[in-house]
């Protein structure tokens, strides 16, 4: 992975970037930290701070317009925005005595000439003075401020002017006016402003905006002379300062002004309660306590829609771009790399909530999907953590896999319910394929979308799968294939948009025979994350549900993953907990599910649930352990091949196939949540009884041990009556071998 690769997927983050209020000011002043100095009583921090951007307090604080309270997000719950008039004016009077910053800076030699005492001209003299520049100021009139002289309340913007100017050495020549630039020869840097209508030297018409620069070399114009407004013509001076002391030292000025990432989009805080703009008691400005109290009406706002929302982010308490940087130093092999963000990247479940959250649509869950893409390329991917799906998918897309249709026609349909519906609903399975068959030539594709090897990062064996699975539907001339998972959908519509997809739910809708039977008397409906976007599916079986007499509600989140997206149980089993626990807690009523792996997963936390297939074909009241969910996969696919006339094939059984397990409740919950399927106990206690690798206590107790191509699985065991009684099993991802003895 390239760092401008993990870097392109949150350049759009506008996480910590400036304010709606911010990037409307003309200072661009960080008002959240304004706001939060002020609310804490640090008035002379907060002064501090208003002074470097402004450069002019008392000027500022009396004239600025103040654009940034249309952006206020206060407004948006229908309050009053922040009086920033109010507080500025209490920050400057209560704090502005303190002396201005003078930092010993090295003398430079360099000379810089500004024509014009204007506030444009003064903002720059001043600033390139801080940074200890020979400063000389000419101008034509008998004192500075431009146009502010005519103010009647040019006295304190005078005084404002002397004090900032205090600390700094400026050589000022009033009354003295410069008609040629050739008679600053002995100035390095030239900046111009002189005022609007003032004199540009025949130099205004190459004027650029972003850079300040004019066609001559190391000259710069700006300020009213170029049109810009008075407080743009103040703030101007940070930025030009920058770039003319760039200048000086490289010939050039590059970089212009930055643009503001900030987006308008609203980012009042949940929760957020109105509250009344402070009212100064005097009628004329704020005490230190009231601009405490109006500053605390800020929301502070900053976007976290994504860390908000999503458990991941929120548990890590990592902004999107810290992320990318540690995803990307985490995911090579080079010197960087720790290791430390490998159980973060296999804990996203990868269900595209945060970029659907996000004002931007920045798409983390694109960026852990790479980052799991680029470890298997680099051969350091944790193959534990998906070893048991892929080897599932293997099952699903060879043993299982099926693609056929009646006579071996082409079909303008073809079912194709999944991998986890035909293991978790069998029989509902069946009765949804001779329900679309009425009537019609129904193909059926028994496989897997692929989501397992996509969510792994196994980019070859997603390609393999998706290939074997857009042949079986060439094979069967190019039928529309119906769909019952909404992930399949998902998939095939993102990477496979030739084929054409509806979802079963919509074409049972149209089915007037079909009879509903309503699993709850009131229920919720539970959306897939995967169905976020397609409202068809979402549309059809919402009418199921309501047709079968089942009184819905809506969730208040809804599309949310129910934590089985990207596999991290296996990662990640606390924030798998957490995560299915978040979705369960959303309501006490039961839920109506259309995926299967809800279903599974609200199951397994004793959530009540039903499968909307459920309504129309029959309650299972059964759960399937991962042994029985393959023998369910055989059995439909046994069904259909007998439902279109074919010859279900003999299929060739396993050494250990035979061998008869005693598992009571307490170690089977143990198995299936350690993904240890009777398979695997059974091989292990064949293949270390045929080759006498067990140890033993001497009581009839046995441990067993089976190396794997990834895990290492142990079981202990006794035997009961020609059958073996299962004491404990479980796996790891260390691996062991026998060394001879001398």
């Amino acid at each position: 992975m390239e760092q401008t690769q993990a870097t392109a997927f949150v350049e759009n983050c506008i996480h910590d970037a400036p304010a709606p209020c911010s990037r409307a000011c003309p200072f661009g002043l960080d008002l959240r930290s304004f706001m939060k100095k002020i609310g804490r009583g640090r008035l002379s921090a907060a002064y501090r701070e208003y002074r470097a951007a402004v450069v002019f307090p008392t000027v500022a604080a009396a004239l600025c317009p103040r654009p940034c309270r249309e952006s206020c997000q206060r407004c948006l719950l229908g309050d009053e925005p922040l009086d920033l008039e109010h507080l500025e004016e209490a920050v400057v009077r209560l704090a502005g005595g303190e002396a201005p910053d003078s930092f010993p800076i090295p003398e430079k030699q360099e000379r810089v000439a500004v024509i014009g005492a204007g506030p444009a001209g003064l903002s720059a003299a001043l600033c390139m003075a801080q940074k200890k520049y020979p400063v000389t100021v000419f101008e034509r009139a008998s004192g500075w401020g431009g146009n502010l002289r005519e103010r009647a309340d040019f006295e304190t913007f005078d005084k404002d002017f002397a004090f900032q100017f205090s600390r700094e050495q400026v050589e000022f020549r009033f009354g003295e006016e410069v008609r040629s630039l050739d008679a600053l020869g002995d100035f390095t840097a030239v900046y111009i402003a002189t005022g609007a209508g003032g004199e540009d030297f025949g130099l205004l018409s190459g004027w650029d905006s972003e850079l300040f620069t004019v066609a001559r070399e190391k000259t710069f114009m700006g300020g009213a002379l170029c049109g810009m407004p008075l407080m743009e013509s103040l703030a101007a001076g940070p930025e030009l300062s920058r770039l003319m002391e760039g200048a000086i030292q490289t010939g050039r000025a590059v970089g212009g002004r930055k643009k503001s990432r900030c987006n308008s989009a609203n980012l009042v805080p949940k929760g957020a309660k109105s509250a009344p703009a402070v009212v100064p008691a005097d009628g004329i400005g704020y005490t230190k306590a009231e601009a405490k109290q109006e500053a605390a009406r800020c929301f502070q706002c900053n976007c976290a829609r994504c860390m908000e929302g999503c458990a991941l982010l929120d548990k890590y308490h990592k902004a999107p771009e810290q992320m990318a940087m540690e995803i990307f130093a985490d995911s090579g092999p080079h010197f960087l790399s720790s290791r430390t963000m490998t159980r973060e990247t296999y804990s996203c479940n990868q269900c595209g909530w945060c970029k659907s959250a996000c004002p931007e649509a920045v798409d983390l869950g694109g960026l852990f999907h790479l980052s799991r893409v680029s470890r298997v390329e680099e051969g350091i991917e944790p193959a534990a953590l998906h070893d048991f799906w892929l080897r599932d998918l293997a099952f699903a897309s060879n043993e299982a896999f099926l693609a056929a249709s009646k006579d071996g026609e082409n079909c303008r349909y073809a079912f194709f319910p999944g991998c986890q519906l035909p293991a978790s609903l069998p029989e509902q399975t069946i009765a949804a394929f001779a329900a679309l068959s009425k009537g019609e030539n129904t193909g059926i594709i028994l496989g897997c979308c692929g989501a397992s090897a996509w969510w792994a990062g196994e980019q070859k064996l997603w390609e393999e799968n998706t290939a074997r699975l857009r042949a079986a539907w060439e094979s069967l001339g190019k039928p529309v294939l119906v769909t019952a998972c909404a992930s399949c959908a998902d998939m095939l519509s993102r990477f496979t948009p030739e084929i054409e997809t509806v979802s079963v739910y919509e074409l049972l809708l149209g089915q007037d025979d079909l009879k509903l039977t309503a699993s709850f008397e009131s229920a919720a409906i539970f959306d897939p994350c995967s169905a976020r976007r397609d409202d068809g599916l979402r549309r059809a079986v919402r009418a199921l549900a309501r047709q079968s007499g089942t009184e819905l509600s809506e969730l208040p989140e809804a599309g949310r993953c129910c934590g089985w997206g990207g596999h991290i149980r296996t990662a990640n089993s606390a924030l798998y907990d957490h995560v299915v626990q978040q979705q369960i807690e959303q309501t006490d009523l039961p839920y109506i599910v259309y995926c299967a792996n809800c279903r599974e997963v609200f199951l397994e936390k004793g959530k009540p649930c039903r499968h909307i297939l459920e309504t129309a074909f029959g309650a299972c009241d059964e759960r399937f352990t991962i042994s029985e969910k393959k023998a369910n996969r055989l059995k439909v696919k046994a069904s259909a091949m007998e439902m279109m006339g074919m010859e279900y094939p003999r299929v060739p059984h396993a050494a250990w196939e035979n061998i008869s397990l005693l598992v009571d409740a307490e170690v089977r919950r143990e198995m299936e949540s350690r993904l240890i399927s009777d398979e695997d106990v059974k091989e292990c206690i064949h293949v270390s009884e045929q080759e006498n690798g067990r140890f033993t206590d001497g009581e009839g107790r046995y441990l067993a041990s089976l190396t794997k191509k990834v895990l290492t699985y142990w079981v202990e065991y006794r035997e009961e009556n020609g059958a073996y009684r299962i004491l404990d099993a479980y796996c790891h991802r260390m691996r062991f071998g026998e060394e001879a003895q001398p």
